[in-house]
């Protein structure tokens, strides 16, 4: 899952995107790198958060989800994260920024 997120940094947003069309919006970027891990999730931000379990941000561990409203991202550890925030940035690697929750999808 790890790997896969970080091959996928300096795609671009495509809204719906799962990679196939060259691109991924925030939950088919995570949507497929879970799918690496073989775990299914749905493609939506809101559906992704309601699968998961908040965790305190000092228990993060690299693969838990990023979630804020309507956004979602993979937590990488040492407070970093990937995720695909919008068309400007595409997929990065940045800082968790304020305002976000660590949960984590149970079986991770």
């Amino acid at each position: 899952m790890i790997a896969y997120a970080r091959s996928q940094v300096g795609k671009r947003y495509v809204h719906g995107g799962e990679g196939s069309r060259g691109g991924f919006d925030c939950s088919g970027l995570t949507r497929q790198a879970y799918a690496r891990a073989g775990m299914r999730l749905p493609h939506s931000s809101g559906a992704q958060a309601s699968r998961a379990r908040r965790v305190p941000r000092g228990q993060a561990r690299p693969g838990d989800l990023v979630i804020g409203p309507g956004h979602v991202g993979i937590y990488m550890g040492r407070g970093m994260m990937i995720d695909a925030g919008n068309r400007r940035t595409g997929v990065s690697y940045r800082k968790v920024y304020r305002g976000l929750r660590v949960a984590r999808i149970p079986g991770s």
